[in-house]
């Protein structure tokens, strides 16, 4: 104990007549913790999770919340792949329950590569340049740990998603930012990510198509990212949660780019297509070297991915499963886009927007009806569920620039219930203007 804690103990069991000895027991239960790591303070909790969280607690009460938030497909996993997993555990109790290589059980990532092979023409050898992770977020984090170290420099577009800038503060490096705007559609500018890049900068962050803005970017700007990186020696992180949820346009494999497989870590997950989101479950390929070093960092964090999930990642990979999900749910997912993208023309006529050609979302700009509230986006959308019960994400969390916007969710909710949750909006603005009104006179 300090001098000064102990000049406090004395004092006070002075002052209120108590025992050294009780006083002293009632100081160490109230100070029985050590200070936290500093590093606590500057990262930020997740919006998402946040929200998240408020409609779990909602739905356990009983309460019907209109869920436009989390990037989370309201289709359950294909029941082939669920009756597949149920026989598999059944049967092989024992090695369904087994704890499985860092990397991963080599025939997933055999039929990994197989499937990269099959849609991305790319050559990936199963047993050095791919390892499974614990869905994307954990590959977001070993490929930083793998290419980042303190002082150094990492290029976000902005808005950007939310694990971007915290995991890389994680790892003490610096998250930079190259503003994106709604009127050039959310895609980045090349001369003025040249810019940004100095000697300090190591890596640039690519996801295409895009969270939160649902933009695809098109091969000649890719390839202008991909020469800025071999001109700088920088890292490229790709993440390809996305690769196959688009409507128009084409993805994009930036691993087969002239001069980008050496310098290039792609991130995957199998939450977004097959939807299971919570099995945890994704991986990441690139250069033997940067690979090897992120199962060296797995090995001491989550040690191997679930053993059940990649079971069931393996009978999503076989062609005609993942053909037959793929079909089924691509073309309702367009369906949902299209009816929420006409629901905002309609209802919130002053809202910028772009018809994303990718993902789940749209990132709506509703600057025009928050000025007039004299509102933030964190303000409003809280008001939006209390007032309306539709849940939906702050553009504020993705970024500077994502301020004054809202992240709507479009795989979520059937198209009745979309066209309902986005009339809603209007009505809530509506109604938070009347008040205001009345407030005022």
């Amino acid at each position: 104990m300090s001098a000064e804690s102990a000049n406090f103990v004395v004092n006070y069991s002075r002052i209120f007549k108590i025992d050294f000895n009780i006083m002293l027991f009632l100081f160490c239960m109230v100070h029985v913790m050590p200070n936290l790591s500093t590093l606590t303070d500057m990262i930020q909790p997740s919006p998402i999770r946040k929200v998240l969280k408020i409609i779990a607690d909602a739905r356990a009460a009983g309460v019907d919340l209109i869920q436009f938030s989390a990037g989370q497909p309201s289709l359950p996993p294909d029941s082939e792949i669920l009756e597949y997993v149920a026989e598999f555990m059944l049967k092989n109790p024992q090695r369904a329950s087994e704890y499985t290589p860092t990397s991963g059980i080599y025939e997933l990532r055999r039929m990994i590569a197989d499937d990269l092979r099959r849609y991305g023409d790319l050559e990936v050898d199963p047993e050095t340049e791919i390892t499974v992770t614990d869905g994307g977020s954990e590959g977001i984090l070993l490929a930083y740990m793998a290419t980042l170290q303190q002082g150094d420099e990492i290029i976000l577009f902005d808005p950007t998603y939310v694990s971007y800038p915290n995991a890389a503060i994680m790892v003490g490096a610096k998250p930079v930012y190259l503003p994106l705007y709604v009127e050039d559609g959310y895609q980045p500018n090349v001369d003025k990510l040249n810019e940004l890049i100095n000697p300090k900068t190591k890596a640039i962050m690519i996801t295409s198509p895009d969270n939160p803005t649902g933009r695809i970017i098109d091969e000649k700007r890719m390839k202008a990212i991909v020469d800025l990186a071999v001109d700088h020696d920088l890292w490229l992180i790709v993440d390809d949660a996305y690769k196959h949820l688009i409507y128009e346009g084409q993805h994009v494999w930036v691993a087969r780019l002239p001069g980008a497989w050496e310098r290039t870590i792609v991130l995957n997950t199998f939450s977004k297509d097959p939807a299971m989101t919570g099995w945890r479950l994704g991986y990441a390929y690139g250069p033997k070297e940067a690979i090897s070093a992120m199962i060296k960092f797995k090995q001491y964090t989550t040690l191997c991915s679930s053993t059940i999930a990649q079971i069931a990642a393996m009978k999503y990979l076989q062609p005609e499963v993942k053909e037959r999900v793929l079909k089924k749910t691509l073309p309702l997912y367009k369906e949902r886009r299209d009816a929420m993208y006409d629901a905002v023309r309609k209802f919130l006529p002053e809202a910028k927007t772009i018809k994303s050609p990718g993902a789940m979302y749209l990132f709506v700009d509703i600057r025009a009806y928050l000025k007039r509230l004299n509102m933030s986006d964190d303000q409003f959308a809280e008001n939006l569920l209390n007032l309306g019960k539709v849940a939906l994400i702050p553009g504020s969390g993705f970024g500077r620039n994502g301020a004054g916007h809202l992240r709507m969710t479009f795989v979520t909710e059937n198209i009745e219930r979309i066209n309902k949750g986005v009339e809603i909006i209007s009505n809530v603005i509506d109604k938070l203007e009347r008040s205001l009104v009345v407030s005022t006179k």
